[in-house]
């Protein structure tokens, strides 16, 4: 089965599944080639089951039919591969890490219509927040979690909410836990807000307890830590009350930045 389409001026639709034939090969490449023509980015959704690969035709001639879209890579924006099976997942996030200017995200099947609204530009998150804030009883104690890979939005959001503690000038205490870090949008470090609220920081925090960090995330804490004069200390995932404890506040409410 295959059957591609454009669903928006910007977006192609795409399922696949068996063997790919040089005909089919061809269409993917004749609609990318009209797109990148037409927009200023082309996003790709693809839904791909029980893929066998291509006919021996379609392998010889795709290399050469493929070298006119290579050269366009910066022109693709979104794309979000659709799959249950395990090795096509694999393969994407391999290829989006070795293809200069492309992104892929990666999704299970009951996951489809998040990603389809992530390529057509419904929400900011491919996947759901990954930065959710916790309130506490003291305004003066600022909580938060991270569970997946940070975004812009992720962090200009984070800003916002924080911008009352941090205006009042006082010093401030820190309560985050790492559910889950999958690196981040390297653009989301050097956002405006994100920077003023880094600036705005420094020097204010006391005390900082980071719950379930990783071993690498700790030892670059440790290095920065001292520069700013904070004290600092990390917590095991199930020691999470202890850290509470050393922060003198509790947790009253966690909700995502954004829904």
């Amino acid at each position: 089965m295959f059957e591609i389409k454009r669903i928006a001026p910007d977006v192609l639709a795409m399922k696949v599944a068996g063997r790919m034939t040089k005909a089919e090969l061809e269409r993917v490449a004749e609609a990318m080639e009209i797109s990148l023509d037409e927009n200023e980015k082309t996003h790709i959704f693809a839904e791909v089951r029980r893929l066998e690969g291509l006919d021996g035709e379609a392998l010889a001639a795709w290399p050469k039919r493929a070298l006119p879209i290579l050269r366009k890579l910066d022109r693709f924006g979104r794309i979000a591969v659709v799959s249950d099976t395990g090795w096509i997942r694999l393969a994407t996030r391999i290829e989006s890490a070795l293809l200069p200017h492309v992104r892929y995200e990666t999704y299970k099947s009951d996951e489809r219509d998040r990603a389809l609204a992530w390529v057509k530009g419904e929400t900011g998150f491919p996947h759901g927040p990954a930065l959710q804030l916790i309130e506490t009883g003291d305004p003066d104690v600022l909580g938060y979690e991270i569970n997946g890979r940070l975004e812009a939005v992720d962090l200009d959001v984070a800003a916002a909410c924080f911008e009352p503690a941090i205006a009042s000038g006082r010093p401030l205490r820190v309560f985050g836990r790492i559910r889950r870090f999958e690196g981040f949008d390297p653009a989301a470090l050097l956002a405006e807000p994100y920077l003023r609220m880094k600036r705005d920081l420094l020097g204010r925090v006391e005390r900082y307890a980071l719950v379930g960090a990783p071993v690498w995330m700790r030892a670059a804490a440790l290095v920065f830590a001292p520069m700013f004069g904070v004290e600092l200390r990390f917590f095991e995932p199930d020691e999470e009350a202890l850290a509470w404890a050393w922060l003198g506040a509790r947790p009253k409410e966690e909700r995502a930045l954004v829904a």
